[in-house]
């Protein structure tokens, strides 16, 4: 066997790995954490929304659902990916950014079976600001978007570009699902730009969580 053949056996050996390890650890961690859900969550297929900073909370509470994440085609998307298949999440891989790319076209054809959950602010950012490619898939697909805000009362935030959040053990968390956001036409896309981002920023800056 070739070093490159090698290479790429223990590769695949480590990401099996590492998707059950993570899986497990977010399930272990996750029975600790105590959820508050401050709004009745959506009973209907909508497009969930929320920071990519508190993708872990939001990875616990919805396992086994079903629920469809829109997650990077990088390899680091693939850390992500692998545990998350493992706690019950399909997955669609890629970016729903504007202009008609093949992550969008599916999750388009699947949001009339399943909710999906979008981090507009991934992969790498900029941090905390909605792009447009939400907006189209919410146009598109029919489908009203639903801002989810997370409070976490006892956490490790990590020094990365989106502040990622570690809720540590027994830790509060609250969860508040904001009034679904229509679009209904291309002539209003830039506006509900800006109807989403304010409605993001009001869950937390207005601190209707706490």
């Amino acid at each position: 066997m070739g070093k490159k053949k090698r290479d790429n056996v223990f590769e695949i050996m480590m990401m099996f790995i590492e998707k059950y390890l993570a899986a497990g650890l977010v399930l272990l961690l996750g029975k600790t954490w105590q959820y508050n859900l401050r709004s009745q969550r959506p009973a209907n297929n909508v497009i969930y929304v929320f920071w990519h900073r508190n993708m872990l909370p939001l990875l616990y509470l919805q396992k086994f659902s079903k629920l469809i994440i829109l997650i990077s085609s990088s390899k680091d998307g693939e850390l992500i990916a692998g545990p998350a298949k493992a706690l019950g999440y399909q997955t669609a891989r890629g970016s729903s950014t504007r202009g008609g790319s093949s992550a969008l076209k599916e999750l388009i054809k699947r949001a009339k079976k399943n909710s999906i959950a979008i981090t507009p602010d991934g992969p790498k950012g900029p941090n905390q600001k909605i792009k447009d490619g939400v907006i189209y898939l919410a146009l598109l697909s029919k489908q009203p978007i639903v801002p989810v805000a997370v409070d976490i009362k006892n956490e490790k935030v990590f020094n990365s570009w989106d502040k990622f959040r570690f809720p540590k053990l027994f830790s509060p968390v609250n969860v508040v699902y904001g009034d679904p956001i229509y679009v209904n036409s291309k002539e209003e896309v830039d506006a509900k730009i800006l109807e989403l981002q304010a409605a993001m920023d009001n869950l937390t800056e207005e601190n209707i969580i706490r």
